[in-house]
């Protein structure tokens, strides 16, 4: 499988920015070819929990195709605040506990069918004796992604308290 085949990547027009939130959109396919041959390809159908909060599973993954939704909701009983989050194409998830190996934070279901890929924790750690550059690529983007996405937390807290 080429990166060729793998998603389409956003391309600036104009003043239009591209998705910040796409993994890697500037590793060349090359170098994506180098990343697929440590991944694990899962598919999944409309309706599947395809992450489950609470779960310990130290690995990242990268939405092929398909989207998906993240929900977090207060656990307590008879509260059903919540925020939801979308994974489209090209992103990823499963960054937190990639990092920190503790429980997942939040359920990711199937909004549609499609695929995603899995790259295990140990996976990563033998392509970062293969090839370190790709490897803290990987980190360095995964950071930024991780403070966008903190970034929007922070904005959406300021929203909520006012």
């Amino acid at each position: 499988m080429g990166a060729s085949s793998f998603f389409p990547y956003p391309v600036p027009s104009g003043d239009e920015r591209p998705d910040e939130l796409i993994f890697m959109p500037d590793r060349s396919p090359a170098q994506w070819d180098r990343l697929l041959a440590f991944v694990e390809r899962r598919d999944f159908r409309a309706g599947a929990e395809v992450i489950k909060r609470g779960e310990v599973d130290r690995a990242l993954y990268i939405v092929l195709d398909g989207s998906l939704e993240a929900r977090v909701t207060d656990g307590r009983a008879g509260m059903q605040k919540g925020v939801a989050v979308q994974f489209p194409t090209g992103s990823v998830m499963g960054e937190i506990g990639f990092f920190d190996g503790m429980a997942r934070t939040a359920t990711v279901t199937a909004l549609t069918d499609g695929a995603m890929l899995r790259l295990s924790f140990e996976a990563f750690q033998a392509l970062s004796e293969s090839e370190p550059d790709l490897a803290q690529a990987m980190l360095f983007d995964l950071g930024r992604i991780l403070a966008i996405r903190l970034r929007q937390t922070d904005e959406f807290i300021r929203g909520w308290i006012g």
